[in-house]
């Protein structure tokens, strides 16, 4: 048997990717379907990632023949259509040599289940298993955390002439719709490196509230909070007074464990605020990240 690459994919990152030749052999050992042949053809299947298979969609959203391959009615949204599309593809790649329809079964599979032409952005980004933005929520956040960047607000204003008047001092209510239609038109360009990489930079789904921003910057929620205290009460000298609420005789001096249960008190109720009512990279609201997490 020849060397094989077999490269099953989970959109575009190396998770995705198992397979190369030991994979791939020992695959077509156990098997004579549809699938052995994609691997020993050396194309890349798309793997288990619901986004990767919304991107397939994607890609091929205008051919009636894969349409009705997927079984994909108009009333579906893209992530609907995205499972159907997997549901079919699992059937088709399991069809077993010895089959009556195998023939035609990779013949659609080589067209539709292997690795598309990403032509957009959105496709593009996708495939790479990032999420794209779609809610009030999103743009919101979006316009707070980068609204400082200059390039941000000069990428919004050059949309059109509903957006030229953009900056960072517009009212949130009116912010979040022009960069809504800021990221609507770029996850429809063509997806150049340029334009995914300003897509990832600036449009992605962003975090429910603070604490998945945070965590999605690498830190973690503190676990021990009289530690905590312990480790930052010699800096942050306003900590007691801003956490204590009612307890009127909580000090400095008093011990770790009763101000560290107030510290988790106050956190706890800072990190589910949404990023755009607490703009992390404002001076006040930097805090949070210092006093709660590590």
């Amino acid at each position: 048997m020849k060397t094989l690459t077999a490269k099953v994919s989970m959109g575009l990152g190396a998770a995705g990717v198992t397979g190369a030749a030991a994979t791939g052999a020992w695959y077509m050992s156990q098997s004579n379907d549809v699938k052995s042949q994609l691997i020993s053809d050396g194309l890349t299947l798309v793997g288990e990632s619901p986004r990767a298979w919304r991107a397939v969609f994607l890609a091929h959203k205008e051919d009636g023949d894969f349409i009705s391959f997927a079984g994909i009615s108009e009333s579906m949204n893209d992530r609907e259509a995205g499972s159907k599309v997997m549901s079919a593809c699992k059937k088709v790649t399991s069809e077993d040599s010895g089959s009556k329809d195998y023939d035609i079964s990779l013949s659609k599979a080589k067209k539709y289940c292997t690795t598309p032409e990403l032509k957009t952005v959105e496709a593009k980004v996708l495939f790479s298993d990032h999420e794209i933005s779609s809610e009030e929520r999103d743009f919101r956040d979006i316009f707070i955390l980068h609204k400082g960047d200059n390039s941000f607000v000069e990428k919004v204003k050059a949309v059109d002439s509903s957006t030229s008047s953009f900056d960072s001092n517009v009212g949130i209510d009116t912010a979040y719709s022009l960069v809504q239609k800021f990221c609507d038109s770029l996850k429809a360009k063509e997806s150049s490196p340029s334009n995914v990489a300003d897509y990832e930079k600036y449009c992605l789904q962003t975090p429910s509230n603070i604490q998945g921003f945070y965590e999605s910057k690498g830190l973690t929620l503190v676990g021990d909070w009289a530690g905590k205290f312990e480790s930052i009460k010699a800096s942050d000298t306003n900590l007691v007074n801003d956490i204590k609420g009612s307890s009127s005789n909580l000090n400095q001096s008093s011990p770790s464990s009763e101000v560290g249960s107030k510290l988790e008190e106050w956190c706890k109720k800072e990190v589910v605020k949404t990023i755009n009512s607490a703009d992390p990279n404002s001076g006040e609201n930097s805090k949070v990240k210092t006093r709660c997490f590590n």
